[in-house]
């Protein structure tokens, strides 16, 4: 056998060993990855395999998401789910089992405890406030792959590695595999993902799943989702973790402090897991029902582990062959710093690696009261019930109304609640605005604007349930890093385009965009447009008075401010406002009395970028006067050609 990393990888690449998903998966795949991607080309892709759709609405009717009224459209599936969900599920659902698993036991086995991975993945990722459960819960099914195809192309040295490896295998998979072929098979995994053009999300974490301190100082999603497939990796093996101290120790510290599960909602959360992976490997077309004791084995390890709780725990198993490693570090007391995250995973790289019911079913407190109007002053500490979702937290107030941090339990996923105020909704004006804004938000379905999932109405008041975003909005954003790369300038004006592309498409103009109404989320650098409250569709044009002017004057275009028509190239004006302030730190027009800023906006040319930061290229600044240009035929006319303009400047 070569032991040359590039003869190795041909070799297990080999197209007759390779399970290849569907073409239409993969055009799904890479439609939905495009930042600028309409999700109406999704639905059409999608329906030219019926079958396809059908499995796709049995999984979101399934216990995965359990919902209390089922989803019968594609069209629904893909508004409520969002674009990355659909295409993680898509790629999940297509993806046929690897070649021989049901001949080879070992095959085998190794597929369902990918299955149970990633279940047990999507699970602990749907208690953490912002993250992608469907993502991380195809990356634990892929993870592995590489393993399956390095043990079918030489079997006779798989079987040697693993009889001289033994129990380090659990903690050295890579280190033993890279000995004896040249390569991991989390290596192998990462290479056959990136040729399908799957994104780097899923790719990277799958590349350094066993060792997720090699994604320090990149985008905190990687690192954070590599952290993820290695615990529950962890926990889909928990029969053998138990016979480890060390190991079931780290354990309990992560799941602690890691995802808030303490002893007895950790067994829980282990129990309660446990007949979701026979339905989910059903859906997926991996019979894990065979599998002796499967069920058994991971319920008796979580049975096992409440019994070993209040036990001596201070050695090893009898005839490990882990070397003795010291116990990571126990979480501070309450009043003290948290643990840091590098703490936390560099007491991992030390501790031998063995290698999943949501937040409501493992809450252990007591049953959350209804809503009530009062708690729009002051919620309860432990928070409350509002139809479909759980309020956690107060994220915001303002005029309107109150935003609350919510948990909303049959989709896993952490959302926004806006809920109007008693005072407000009062005024049939505002309260129609509100409206308005839900409904302006609700048509538009875009990776760069803030998603409306839902507008209800509880105790009288209107609310809508919206993406959860966090990060911080674009004004404080150039505040704190002025002045921003340039490459950075024109990767956020082609997202900030390419959203308010997606709500021109809908007819909707948003009529006030300035840098505060674009939030960056954290992990991932994504911007996205959001307040709405003063859009309104082209047919919609009688909810201000004519001559009214509404919007805000650093960023209003001169049409706004004499009341006259606004149309998308208004928009488009204001947009070029918010690239004049991110290539030079300010709005294009100064001034703090308001009638000197509108005149300003009406009749004074702003001063050239370049001519505050000679560093900005020639055609940027020639793209921000046109923007700025108070003729509305002599700027963009669509915001889909600038969008078009910028992507083709990110290279």
């Amino acid at each position: 056998m070569p032991h040359n990393r590039n003869s190795i990888l041909a070799a297990v690449m080999d197209p007759r060993r390779l399970p290849t998903p569907p073409a239409l998966a993969l055009q799904v795949v890479n439609a939905a990855s495009r930042p600028n991607c309409d999700p109406d080309e999704i639905v059409s892709l999608l329906g030219q395999d019926p079958a396809l759709c059908a499995r796709l609405l049995k999984v979101v009717n399934s216990c995965l998401y359990g919902r209390s009224k089922p989803i019968t459209s594609l069209d629904r599936a893909v508004t409520v789910l969002g674009l990355g969900t659909v295409r993680s599920l898509v790629l999940s659902l297509s993806m046929p089992a690897a070649k021989g698993a049901q001949s080879d036991p070992l095959t085998r086995a190794n597929q369902i405890n990918s299955v149970a991975g990633a279940l047990i993945a999507y699970e602990l990722s749907a208690l953490q406030p912002r993250s992608s459960p469907a993502d991380d819960m195809v990356a634990g099914l892929l993870r592995d792959l590489g393993a399956v195809l390095l043990q079918q192309s030489y079997p006779d040295d798989w079987a040697d590695l693993t009889e001289r490896w033994g129990d380090r295998l659990l903690s050295e998979a890579c280190e033993a595999e890279t000995e004896v072929f040249g390569i991991s098979h989390a290596e192998i995994s990462a290479e056959l993902l990136a040729g399908w053009k799957l994104p780097p999300e899923v790719v990277e974490p799958i590349r350094h799943h066993h060792n997720p301190d090699q994604l320090a100082g990149g985008p905190v999603i990687l690192r954070r989702r590599a952290e993820l497939l290695y615990f529950s990796g962890l926990l889909a093996n928990l029969d053998t973790v138990i016979r480890y101290p060390d190991l079931l120790d780290y354990v309990l510290l992560v799941a602690r402090t890691r995802y808030d599960l303490p002893q007895p909602a950790l067994i829980r959360f282990m129990r309660g897991v446990v007949p979701k992976i026979t339905e989910f490997g059903e859906l997926l077309n991996r019979d894990v029902r065979d599998c002796p004791d499967f069920a058994e084995v991971l319920s008796a390890g979580a049975q096992e582990m409440a019994h070993l709780l209040g036990a001596n725990r201070s050695h090893a198993a009898p005839g490990s062959k882990f070397r003795r490693a010291p116990a990571p570090s126990r979480p501070p007391a309450p009043r003290q710093a948290p643990a840091t995250r590098v703490d936390v995973w560099a007491a991992a790289r030390h501790t031998p690696f063995v290698g999943h019911e949501q937040p409501t079913r493992v809450n252990v407190g007591p049953v959350l009261p209804e809503f009530q109007p009062d708690f729009l002053r002051e919620l309860p500490a432990r928070g409350c019930r509002l139809g479909e979702y759980e309020l956690r937290s107060v994220l915001g107030r303002g005029a309107m109304g109150v935003v609350f941090k919510a948990f909303e339990p049959s989709l896993a996923r952490w959302v926004a609640v806006k809920m109007i105020s008693p005072e407000t909704s009062a005024n049939p004006i505002a309260r129609e605005r509100f409206a308005r804004e839900a409904r302006a938000c609700a048509a538009i379905r875009h990776d760069n604007v803030v998603t409306v999932y839902a507008v209800r109405e509880a105790a009288g008041l209107p609310y809508l349930a919206m993406e959860l975003v966090e990060g911080e909005p674009l004004d404080r954003y150039i505040e704190q890093r002025h002045p921003i790369p340039v490459p950075q300038i024109v990767n956020l004006g082609a997202q900030i385009a390419s959203g308010l592309a997606a709500a021109h498409r809908k007819g909707i103009v948003h009529r006030d965009i300035k840098p505060a109404n674009v939030i960056l989320e954290s992990e991932t650098g994504t911007a996205k447009l959001a307040d709405f409250g003063l859009a309104r569709s082209g047919d919609d044009a009688k909810m201000s008075q004519q001559g009214a002017m509404v919007g805000t004057p650093h960023f209003m275009s001169p049409e706004q401010v004499h009341g006259h028509s606004v149309t998308a190239v208004s928009d488009l004006f204001s947009l070029g406002g918010v690239l004049y302030a991110l290539c030079t730190g300010q709005p294009p027009v100064r001034g703090k009395a308001l009638m000197a800023i509108l005149y300003a906006v009406c009749s004074t040319a702003p001063v050239p970028p370049r001519q505050i930061r000679p560093d900005i290229p020639e055609w940027l600044e020639e793209v921000v006067l046109r923007l700025l240009d108070k003729n509305p035929e002599r700027r963009f006319q669509s915001a889909a050609e600038l969008a078009a303009l910028l992507h083709s400047k990110k290279g």
